[in-house]
């Protein structure tokens, strides 16, 4: 066991033995560890809550694991990003800089040096944590939403499909179930107008200092919440 704080970690590595290996010492040294095979099964593997931790392999099949790292630093700005891969030239290492991430190990990579790269995130990742939560604020009575740069009035939907997704597995919605809760008595909403109405409310959280893109749309599936809230 090492002396950093448990994380949920989550592994993307389309290689099985290397994937069930990684989730095997990880799991022995105290951490929370959900693993998958590929980008896409990000997006579509319920998680109690946000990983605090991504480890990805960059050549995944579909979408590279360059192109998931950017995307995750967008969605979530304090997780913990680590590119794994062969390829050790300059410019991949750059590129995977470039796109978020916090480090880029070379494969094989030793079992000590990851245990020590993730040792070294936690610390950061753990004490970002608590002002990440107190200063993002739903406030179910008062109908309106708080962060560290302002405070907004919403309408009675908006609250509940924020309050809904923040409670949700994975603070993720199906989008039907997401049109149920802005149009609950069913006159007819369009996908169209149900993304017009999340598109106002991201730029409420906006601008109250939330993350960018707080409110994520997955192709296919529906909607996610990028960032922690705290409901009052």
């Amino acid at each position: 066991m090492t002396n950093s704080p448990s994380l949920h970690i989550l592994i993307v590595e389309d290689n099985d033995n290397l994937r069930e290996a990684t989730h095997e010492l990880l799991v022995q040294h105290g951490h929370q560890v959900t693993a998958v095979s590929c980008a896409e099964d990000v997006d579509d593997t319920p998680t109690r809550d946000v990983p605090d931790l991504y480890l990805v392999d960059v050549n995944l099949p579909g979408e590279s694991g360059f192109s998931l790292a950017e995307r995750i630093r967008k969605s979530h700005p304090t997780v913990g990003v680590v590119l794994m891969t062969a390829r050790g030239q300059l410019e991949d290492r750059l590129l995977g800089y470039t796109c978020g991430a916090d480090n880029y190990l070379i494969k094989p990579v030793e079992q000590s040096e990851l245990l020590a790269c993730i040792q070294s995130l936690a610390r950061r990742i753990k004490s970002a944590k608590p002002n990440e939560e107190s200063e993002l604020v739903l406030d179910v009575q008062a109908l309106n939403f708080r962060g560290p740069l302002g405070t907004v009035s919403l309408t009675y939907p908006e609250c509940l499909l924020l309050m809904s997704l923040s409670r949700a597995v994975g603070q993720k919605l199906e989008r039907w179930q997401a049109m149920q809760l802005v149009d609950a008595k069913d006159k007819g909403l369009s996908p169209a107008n149900l993304e017009m109405r999340i598109s106002t409310l991201r730029r409420k959280m906006d601008a109250c200092g939330a993350p960018a893109e707080a409110i994520r749309t997955i192709r296919g599936f529906g909607y996610a919440l990028s960032c922690r809230i705290k409901v009052v």
